[in-house]
């Protein structure tokens, strides 16, 4: 393919074609969890999956069912299998969503289920994460973000590392496993993240949705600028494009569908398998950033290939060719910080849980009344409405940050450092303004006997 032919009304035309082939799969998401959501609702309420207010941690005032997070799930995979079944046009081209998503999927969404109605250890809901993240190692899904991290420190992944007599240690032997430790890091991070959060209605799934419309937005301007050759079978199969586009408007449509029960007051709560299910489905999709290649236009030169014009600038290509990997694992690296960054609200609520709790030399589990959701609401008298709609304001803003920054290394081909230190900046100058005003010590759930009530911070319409 030369890039150099391809003009800007073809690239959005191929944008708009990927997106339209998509569609199906938020209306089928949407549509399907909208249905079973009532249905699981029933189930919860006939077995006794509720949760019952108790004036001390549950101040919601009446019943409500969980099992919410299994309707998620029938309706995420819905959007998948559909996506699978009916795509067509550029999408037909493209590999579907890799089964080992679908595998992680499972894993975690019966981890959180099994805790909703059998008050799983807490080291088996740790292990069922893991294996959550283990099934993304299988087709190698966020582990190339270690090379980005390391390659400037290292060198490039073809370079050895260390020697012991014949035997040679190569850098990509070390990115790899780096990378695997990092997959697991995140899933483990992000699914306890969205669990935290989840502390009002309508709030996580809410957030959510707008993070959803900012990942898709990027995914959509990683094809607009870095398009996979649908020429080049060998290539194409390894290639995320489309099964980033249909995991983002899947896990869309089936928020949206859950958020016509959960907003408030809500008749159904998202349950530990919904919460940690969305945190592993927003933090894969923020890993497959780092799944950038195959591209048909790529930002290096190629096995000696001619000079290719990418956006509205041509490329200066160096004297030597370089590899086919040369140049990615930066970009890939920014891509996947700047979806942390629309993953932010998660991020920063544990981070200040963690810092608040470590200064009152607290155990971390230790019930809270100081997360992000508390504070607000609090701040607008009590209104859970207005709470949650001011924290989808702030998410809205943690989105565009995410995809300032993005567009730069996409558009710009400007240096990898400075995205790298707005981003690193931008998430100090959030936490300690996160921080003030909570004190060195979490404001502690008590019973009216004044002992501290176990278990997690209070709750005004949440499963976590």
């Amino acid at each position: 393919m030369n890039c150099g032919q391809l003009t800007h009304a073809e690239r959005i035309a191929a944008v708009w074609t990927l997106m339209a082939d998509s569609l199906p799969a938020l209306l089928a998401s949407f549509l399907v969890t909208l249905a079973t959501v009532p249905i699981v609702r029933s189930i919860a309420h006939r077995t006794g999956v509720v949760d019952k207010p108790d004036m001390v941690r549950k101040l919601h005032g009446r019943t409500v069912a969980y099992l919410g997070g299994v309707g998620v799930f029938v309706g995420v995979f819905a959007g998948i299998i559909v996506s699978a079944l009916f795509a067509g046009g550029d999408l037909a081209s493209l590999p579907p969503v890799p089964f080992s998503i679908v595998l992680g999927m499972i894993a975690i969404t019966f981890t959180g289920l099994a805790d909703d109605i059998w008050k799983f250890d807490a080291r088996l809901k740790v292990a069922g994460q893991l294996v959550a993240a283990a099934a993304l190692a299988i087709d190698e899904i966020g582990v190339n973000v270690a090379s980005g991290l390391m390659a400037p420190v290292l060198g490039g992944p073809q370079e050895v590392l260390f020697r012991l007599g014949d035997f040679a240690v190569l850098n990509a032997t070390v990115f790899y496993w780096v990378g695997t430790g990092l997959v697991a890091a995140f899933v483990l991070g992000g699914s306890n993240a969205a669990n935290l959060l989840d502390g009002l209605d309508g709030l996580l799934s809410g957030i959510t949705a707008v993070m959803c419309i900012g990942l898709l937005a990027l995914s959509l301007a990683i094809v607009y600028a870095l398009p996979p050759d649908l020429s080049n079978i060998n290539e194409l199969g390894r290639s995320m494009a489309g099964a980033r586009v249909i995991l983002c408007l899947s896990l869309l449509g089936a928020c949206l569908g859950f958020l016509v029960y959960n907003f408030n007051p809500a008749s159904i709560f998202l349950g530990d398998a919904g919460s940690l299910l969305i945190g592993f489905l927003s933090v894969t999709i923020i890993m497959t950033f780092a799944n950038l290649q195959p591209f048909g236009c790529p930002l290096v030169m190629r096995n000696g290939a001619e000079p290719m014009a990418v956006g509205t600038g041509a490329i200066v290509m160096p004297a030597a060719p370089l590899p086919a990997n040369a140049g990615y694992e930066g970009v890939a690296t920014i891509l996947v910080m700047g979806g942390l960054a629309m993953f932010g609200l998660p991020i920063i609520d544990t981070a200040t849980a963690i810092i608040r709790r470590r200064r009152a030399g607290v155990p971390f589990s230790t019930p809270d009344a100081n997360h992000l959701h508390h504070r607000v609401k609090r701040a607008v008298s009590g209104s859970v409405r207005k709470a949650v709609t001011a924290l989808y304001g702030m998410e809205l803003g943690l989105v565009l940050l995410g995809l300032g920054v993005s567009s730069y290394v996409l558009f710009g081909h400007g240096r990898m450092l400075w995205p790298f230190l707005v981003l690193v900046g931008a998430f100090i100058v959030i936490l300690l303004v996160a921080m003030r005003g909570t004190g060195a010590a979490p404001t502690t759930v008590r019973r009216p006997g004044g002992a501290p009530a176990a278990g997690s911070a209070p709750r005004d319409g949440s499963s976590a």
